[in-house]
């Protein structure tokens, strides 16, 4: 016999047909059965033929399937802009979640014309309705732009909103609910898979990248030429990068620019000699080179570990973000969705790092800093399962400058008795991979704070750490004096000591460092809202 489907129109656009026996008995298998049902599939905007039942003498005959058409309503529920390092792959997969989550039949998604746009289509047949969502990967500052001129309902960011671009969208645009963490991802360096250099200082990646190191046999490689690829200037992962590794040096000239991320490291891995840089979900085809802060130090590759604790130095952490005055019911429950467990899995399942891995307790860092090396003999009490005893060893020996923004050195008693105190605090306890945030000049901690503190309090209320004490350290940029910034760095502390209390903590400790211990160089924007954090502590 012989199925067929008109009209023609029906059949391009995805008509098929299928067999459905009926039911048999336990024994051997016969043909199909007695009873025969012809089925046809449901496509957007027809309506499909009844199915057709046939009897086992009547399947020689022909059986023609006729589609009437019945157009389906279309209409955009979300739109996302921003960073590509989103947009790619991980958008598109939310996305699909949504829509299934929402109830749709069908979805399936279609690229647009850009490398990073997509349309993510949700087909309800019953409803004769197709609900999309479009996707722009253009950059973290383009998101930003399509969310202050109402042109999206959620940007894609690779890095915070800037207190001052928040201010520029007005009213009430950002808000305390505005802003989401979605999770963390790091730029990876990343070279040929058979390039037989182990490891790369920080200070190597910059002079590579801006062109005063040509050769790898500068760095401890053969003699070849070094060949540079770089994303384009509108990325927010080219900025970080420079941010981290380049300061205010430009890349080179003679870099070969890239205007897709994913396409980056697709080149790398045809060049033996080539280096670049991309995000860690993007890395697979290549070998992501571990970095030392110095020569005698040790290689750090990113890694759930590495990242979460920003012992890898281009951690960051990625930020979905919806207007504060947004009547958009689907953002809010997008961003729901993409905190949930079922969300996470997905974050989790392209290679970033979760909310829930960033929560962790099993892997609270033990933490080892240049001015704590300047202790005697400090490096062997931080390690696990050290007794917690009273003092530090004292510092002895010079510390490293210190040279404020205006050029101010602070003097070495002053910082030496900040110093001692914190390490007094913190001696023999054990660092967690958590970090309130703050703005410049704010007392006001971001919205993650929020949910990090109910995270502290849950895994404080474990059994396990019943007995132990929380101690909260502040730390400051180096903008204004040394003792203003010690003093604002303890009241961070006390913000987040109070959020803590008003959960039911009680046993907290505040500490300040306020500029000490930089974990980036406070020249830079990224720098100096990295610094101003507020870490945690179990003892």
């Amino acid at each position: 016999g012989q199925v067929s489907i008109a009209p023609q129109e029906a059949a391009q656009a995805g008509g098929q047909w299928r067999v459905v026996s009926q039911w048999q008995a336990p024994g051997e298998m016969q043909d199909a059965g007695n009873i025969y049902l012809v089925e046809f599939r449901d496509i957007p905007g027809w309506e499909a033929p009844a199915p057709v039942m046939l009897k086992k003498g009547e399947t020689g005959g022909r059986v023609e399937g006729v589609y009437i058409p019945a157009p389906f309503s279309e209409q955009t529920i979300l739109t996302f802009a921003g960073a590509s390092t989103l947009a790619g792959r991980l958008a598109p997969e939310l996305a699909q979640l949504y829509l299934r989550q929402s109830g749709a039949d069908e979805v399936k998604v279609v690229p647009g014309a850009g490398a990073d746009e997509f349309s993510v289509q949700g087909i309800f047949f019953a409803a004769k309705e197709i609900r999309k969502i479009e996707i722009q990967g253009r950059g973290t500052q383009f998101g930003f732009m399509a969310l202050k001129d109402g042109q999206c309902d959620v940007a894609l960011a690779a890095h915070r909103l800037s207190p001052v671009d928040a201010r520029s969208m007005g009213g009430n645009a950002i808000t305390g609910e505005s802003e989401h963490r979605l999770g963390m991802d790091a730029v990876s360096v990343v070279v040929h898979r058979d390039n037989p250099v182990k490891a790369l200082t920080l200070d190597q990646v910059g002079k590579i990248f801006a062109g005063e190191i040509t050769n790898w046999d500068q760095v401890g490689g053969p003699s070849a030429k070094i060949n540079v690829f770089a994303l384009k200037d509108t990325f927010a992962t080219r900025g970080f990068f420079e941010s981290v590794f380049l300061g205010s040096r430009p890349i080179s000239p003679d870099a070969r620019e890239v205007d897709v991320q994913s396409q980056l490291p697709e080149f790398i891995a045809r060049d033996l000699w080539g280096i670049g840089f991309c995000s860690i979900t993007l890395a697979g085809p290549c070998r992501e080179m571990p970095l030392k802060a110095g020569a005698d130090s040790e290689p750090v590759l990113p890694g759930t570990d590495s990242i979460r604790s920003l012992a890898y130095p281009a951690s960051r952490s990625m930020y979905l973000y919806v207007r504060g005055d947004s009547s958009n019911v689907h953002a809010r429950e997008f961003i729901r969705l993409c905190l949930s467990d079922a969300g996470q899995k997905i974050v989790g399942k392209f290679g970033f790092v979760t909310l829930g891995e960033l929560a962790g307790t099993a892997a609270a860092e033990t933490h080892v800093s240049g001015a704590q090396q300047a202790a005697s003999n400090l490096p062997s009490i931080f390690r696990p399962g050290a007794p917690s005893v009273l003092k530090a060893p004292a510092i002895s020996g010079p510390l490293p400058r210190l040279v404020q923004l205006d050029g101010e050195v602070v003097p070495d008693g002053t910082r030496k008795a900040v110093l001692q105190e914190y390490l007094d605090g913190v001696y023999g306890a054990e660092r967690l991979p958590i970090v309130f945030r703050f703005q410049s000049s704010s007392l006001e901690p971001d919205a993650q704070a929020m949910q990090d503190a109910g995270r502290v309090t849950a895994m404080m209320k474990e059994p396990a750490n019943a007995a132990k004490a929380v101690i909260l350290v502040g730390f400051s940029d180096s903008v204004g004096d040394y003792a203003s910034n010690l003093a604002v760095a303890v009241k961070r502390a006390e913000v987040v000591a109070d959020m803590l209390r008003s959960r039911g903590l009680r046993n907290i400790t505040v500490l300040a460092a306020g500029e000490e211990e930089a974990v980036e160089p406070n020249e830079s924007r990224i720098g100096r809202e990295r610094n101003r954090r507020v870490e945690i502590w179990l003892k």
